[in-house]
């Protein structure tokens, strides 16, 4: 979206209603990113409405140090995963990485679909997606879906770039796994092909 600092100072201004723009513009990505995360389309119709909402609250806190749509995935990541947290009563993201360490690696499974037609791949994606955890599956999301960068990922999820980079080959590992163990041999075609180069 253009000018979205000009539109924000109008908004300000007291031109609420231009808000609209926003919530048309990065309505269905958010929604995507909540679904992804809580599984559940009443509660992520909630958390759309819950981050829009938050948005417009707090837009003077925006500062423009980012693009909009990265402060809203923020917004988003953050309510989506305390949902799931306090459903759950899941323990913090970071106590699933032992002792803190984080290890700087290549990434070598970006694109690793290439190898099967695409509606093959994405049915095999929804179903090993449904299989990760909250955060593998958010991390994947804003990555290979949303194809934010890296530094825009850490950002969202307020964590180092490098340890974006771990997370990001963790998940993608992991999905892997599943759909290999879920479709045998057609998830044995999965190879590791490119690497990001962000």
């Amino acid at each position: 979206m253009k000018n979205e600092k000009e539109l924000i100072r109008k908004i300000l201004k007291g031109e609420k209603e231009l808000f609209s723009l926003f919530i048309r513009e990065y309505e269905n990505q958010i929604y995507s990113l909540c679904i992804s995360i809580v599984k559940n389309r009443e509660e992520a119709i909630d958390l759309v409405q819950d981050t829009f909402y938050l948005a417009f609250k707090n837009l003077s806190s925006f500062k423009g140090n980012s693009k909009f749509s990265t402060w809203l995935y923020r917004i988003a990541y953050n309510l989506s995963i305390s949902r799931v947290r306090r459903k759950n009563n899941l323990l913090s993201l970071d106590s699933v990485f032992e002792d803190g360490k984080e290890v700087d690696i290549e990434d070598e499974t970006s694109d690793i679909w290439l190898s099967i037609d695409e509606e093959e791949i994405k049915r095999m994606i929804e179903e090993g997606m449904k299989k990760l955890k909250p955060w593998e599956r958010a991390i994947i999301e804003l990555r290979d879906i949303k194809n934010l960068n890296y530094d825009e990922i850490a950002e969202v999820l307020g964590i180092p770039m490098g340890t974006v980079k771990s997370r990001l080959n963790r998940a993608r590992n992991h999905l892997k796994k599943i759909i290999e163990k879920e479709f045998g041999t057609k998830g044995n075609k999965i190879n590791h092909i490119d690497r990001d180069e962000d």
